[in-house]
This record gives C-alpha cells, structure tokens and sequence, in this order.
C-alpha cells in the first residue's frame, strides 16, 4: 500500500471516528435537552403548586427585596390592600434594626389599616445562597374579626351577671309604676276644668312614661333579643329614619348627611329592632354634640362577606382611648342623664342577628361606629 493509500486509511478512519463523536454528542444533547424540558416541566408545577397555595391562604403574603419593592404578594394581599408601596413602607418604618442581616429582633408587629383593620404582621428574612439576606417576608392576618368576637364574648360575660339583676329592678319598678298610671288618669278625671293643676299632673304622666321607657329598655337589654326576619330594604329604612328624627337634628342645631346607594339593600332581617339600633345611634350622636354638629350616616353592601354595613359619623369630641373597651358595656355612660343602655342594646341586637357594632378610628376627631347587618 502507497502513502496515499494509506493517508486515505486514516483519513477514513478520522471521519468514522467523527461520526461516532458526533452521534455521541447528539445523544447527549438530546438526552440534556429532554432533562432540561422536565425539569422546567417541574419549575412549573412547582411554581404553580406554590401560586395555589398562595392564592388560597386566609393570610395575606408579601414578599419584598431590601430596596422595599414588593416582589410577590397573593390575592388577600391585595384584598386586605397591603400589596401597595405605601403599606409596605410603613411595614419597614415600624420594624426594628436586623442584628446580623439575617435575624429579625421584633419579628411580629401590629398595625392599623385607614380603615380601621388590624393587622398582625409576621416578618423574616428571605435568604439567598452566598447572599445572606435578600429581602422580606411578611405574613399578614386580618385580626379585625377575631377582636371583635373577642369583645363580644366579653360583652356576653358581663351581660350574664348584670342581666339578671336589672331584670329584677325592671320588674318591681314597673308594678307600682303602672298603678301610679292608672291612679293619675282618674286624678286626671277629677281635675276636669282645673287647667292649672292639669299641667303639673301631666308632669307627672310625662315622667311616667319617661321611666316606662327606660324600664322597656331595661328588659329589650336583659332578654336575648329574638329576631322576626323578614326581607326589606335597609336603605329605604334609613332614609326613613334620617326624615322621621329631621325635626330632632334640627333643634339640637346638627347638620344631617347620607351617603348611600341608590339602588336597593335588600336584607332579611328583623325592621323594628333594625330601626331600634338606627335611632339609638342617632340619639348617641345628638348626646355627643350639644352645642351642634354634622352626624353622617353611610350604608354599602360588602358582598364578598355576605353583609351590609352602616357607619355612622358624629363631629363631637369623641370616645377617650381608655374607656373605647366600655362604651358598649350596660349602664355604662359619661352623660349625667341616661340609662347607658343605648350602645348596649345596639351591639346586642346586631349580635342576635350575626352582625356585630365596633367602633373605628377616626384620627380627625369626633366619633365613627360600623354597624354590620348579614344579608339573611
């Protein structure tokens, strides 16, 4: 065999050995591109699992970099609104110094939303490998309900032991108070033509049923109010109320405003105590304010919760902070007239209903209650 012969040999040789590379190498390939596609197939799922989890929690999850730009948050995030700039900013103002950049020193805080809502904020580091920490975690929960079911439970405690009692005091005031009505209707009888000893007698009427009234009270306040559910239209009830107490708002110098749907607030719910619980807070707000003021009064149907909610507004001076826990408790008042009943017998009633009465923060002064009636 010449030398050319033999370069060809090699040459052959060279290419077969190619090919076998390049065969070798495109199974590779294919075998690293197959892997590559499970394995996004498994970033998928995973991201998926994750975004499930994530927009299925009860708890609102924000997660942030260091710079306090919000990286991912989940749809009670945005509900509960804690998904914004502004939120999250005010998140980092109330959090203490990091120690080592990887451990929180306060890693629980609370806050208020300008709604009112109480938030307890769970916070710790999200870690990245050789980076230490590369931003935050905040799990929030809405504490709004369960604070309000814990005063109510409060509430409920002491109603126990006062209930009774005033039951009691309203059943033996009220015997000798309705003989006293009957026996100055016949005085009333025998006076006919004495004008002047008619006026002073009908003091005395106008005092009596002044202390029926309260007695009433008493027992609407030591009786679990029993609801008769019917469907009506709140907003047409509290239009009514607002005109039927336009005379009172007038003479106590008081500017009466509605913010309110115009379209129906159907609820199936009982009308009498439901207008019972509107005027009594509008006779809270006419005490607030003597010398005069606005009252508001907004209603809105919240139909992600199955409710309607009802605030109402007063410019009075307001409920001190250490006496807010009180203020629905029986025979609680700061007035020098007055039972104390009013707030008693409103929380109770809504409470009979499934609803609840809370007051909010204002920080702009005078006093702003929600009052929360379920659709049925």
């Amino acid at each position: 065999m010449n030398n050319r012969a033999k370069e060809l040999e090699k040459l052959r040789e060279a290419f077969d050995a190619l090919n076998l590379s390049t065969g070798k190498l495109k199974s590779a390939y294919d075998e690293l591109k197959s892997e590559a596609a499970r394995v996004n197939r498994d970033l998928e799922e995973n991201r998926g699992f994750l975004s499930d989890i994530l927009d299925n929690l009860n708890c609102a999850v924000v997660v942030t970099g260091l710079d306090g730009a919000v990286r991912l948050s989940n749809p009670e995030a945005r509900r509960l609104g804690v998904d914004t700039g502004r939120m999250i900013k005010a998140l980092h103002n109330k959090m203490v110094s990091i120690a080592d950049r990887t451990e929180i020193l306060q890693p629980k805080i609370e806050c208020d939303t300008e709604n009112g809502v109480k938030l307890a904020v769970s916070v710790s580091c999200l870690h990245a490998k050789k980076k230490g920490n590369a931003g935050f975690i905040f799990v929030i929960e809405d504490q709004t309900e369960l604070g309000r079911l814990r005063k109510q439970t409060q509430r409920a405690d002491r109603l126990a032991a006062i209930g009774k009692m005033a039951a009691d005091m309203a059943h033996e005031v009220r015997n000798p108070l309705g003989g006293m009505e009957i026996f100055a209707s016949l005085l009333g009888r025998e006076l006919e033509g004495d004008d002047e000893k008619l006026r002073l007698l009908n003091h005395v009427t106008t005092g009596i049923h002044s202390i029926n009234n309260v007695i009433s009270n008493f027992l609407l306040f030591t009786t679990d109010p029993k609801p008769v559910r019917k469907e009506f239209d709140l907003r047409k009830l509290v239009l009514n109320v607002i005109e039927f107490t336009g005379h009172v708002f007038e003479q106590n110098n008081i500017l009466a405003k509605t913010d309110i749907q115009e379209y129906p607030m159907p609820v199936t719910a009982d009308e009498n105590l439901i207008r019972q619980v509107l005027l009594n807070m509008i006779q809270n707000a006419i005490n607030a304010m003597p010398d005069g003021g606005e009252f508001t009064i907004t209603a809105k149907d919240i139909k992600s919760d199955g409710r309607v909610e009802i605030t109402c507004s007063d410019t009075g001076p307001g409920v001190p902070e250490n006496i807010r826990e009180k203020i629905f408790d029986p025979f609680f008042t700061t007035k020098e007239t007055g039972a104390g009943l009013g707030l008693s017998i409103v929380s109770q009633v809504l409470q009979a209903h499934g609803g609840y009465a809370d007051i909010l923060e204002t920080g702009a002064g005078g006093t702003k209650f929600i009052l929360a009636i379920p659709y049925s």
